[in-house]
């Protein structure tokens, strides 16, 4: 994976993240009608497959004989909403070994992808992202999907290949730490939040977040796309512990993962434009988000 530009036009898109965290967000909201079943299904399809291919074929690659057998018993589950219809739907039962990812949820973060990369190409001012972002989770009477809210065309995609490129590359690198971070739990036998304490769901995120960043190094993917991940977890329940808790102190875990090894994120493919300065920029960017967190 290569990630030209990312690295160099990052910060503004850091800072839209860090003022996002600090909105105080709402109450559970349903976005069961952030999109159509017609958009959902195609997301369910297409994605699903190459979803599929990516944790069964290209991760399955990166990992040890242990965490092959921790694979072996999971299944991948996408359906197109899941009964609390919210955007951060990745889930792993702990009983049954089925990762859940709700089409919803893939959908909205290749939207938001999407709008990022349009704006950093375009120049733009990512606080109209902030803002968007902000009442979206805070005004319960509003429901817009992101590329129309944020005066993005609907095939921005197909419109400039700079956007294209990077944000497939936000979104693969998201959806790979999202798949290793649930096969994490699964593998490390986790239990349910709800049986356990804040401070045990936190070391069970870190635990979690731990091999996701271990098997992204064995594949020499840069996980830039994770402040996207950390951005929607840091709004959705910041403060529950049932869900993916986000906390500074998990942040700054996977930061210091990042700073012990920077060359094992650079490969053959990516040595071209990424630095070992460029992922211990990231690093401290990962820091600017933990920072908004305090």
């Amino acid at each position: 994976m290569i990630f030209p530009w990312i690295v160099t036009q990052s910060k503004s898109l850091i800072i839209t993240l860090a003022s996002i965290l600090l909105c105080a967000p709402a109450a559970a909201k349903d976005f069961s009608g952030l999109y159509q079943d017609d958009a959902l299904l195609r997301v369910q399809q297409v994605y699903g497959q190459n979803i599929r291919a990516v944790l069964f074929e290209d991760i399955a690659q990166h990992l040890t004989d242990n965490e092959k057998d921790s694979l072996r018993g999971v299944d991948l589950n996408i359906p197109l909403r899941t009964s609390s219809a919210g955007l951060f739907d990745f889930s792993m039962g702990l009983e049954s070994g089925v990762l859940t990812a709700s089409a919803l949820s893939i959908k909205f973060l290749d939207d938001l992808a999407i709008a990022f990369s349009w704006y950093e190409v375009h120049q733009l001012d990512s606080q109209h992202i902030a803002r968007y972002m902000s009442r979206l989770f805070n005004d319960a009477e509003y429901i817009e999907a992101p590329l129309p809210a944020l005066n993005v065309p609907d095939k921005a995609w197909a419109l400039n290949a700079d956007v294209d490129d990077m944000s497939q590359k936000l979104l693969q690198s998201a959806l790979a730490f999202l798949l290793l971070h649930e096969l994490g739990h699964w593998h490390h036998q986790h239990k349910p939040y709800s049986a356990i304490s804040h401070r045990r769901a936190q070391a069970q995120e870190i635990e979690s977040d731990s091999l996701a960043i271990e098997v992204m190094g064995r594949m020499s993917t840069p996980p830039y796309g994770i402040v996207t991940w950390f951005m929607v977890t840091g709004l959705m329940a910041p403060d529950n512990p049932t869900t993916h808790p986000l906390s500074s102190t998990r942040l700054q875990s996977i930061a210091l993962a990042l700073r012990a090894t920077p060359e094992r994120f650079i490969s053959r493919d990516n040595q071209n434009t990424l630095t070992r300065a460029d992922v211990l920029t990231l690093a401290n960017d990962i820091n600017t988000i933990a920072e908004a967190l305090d």
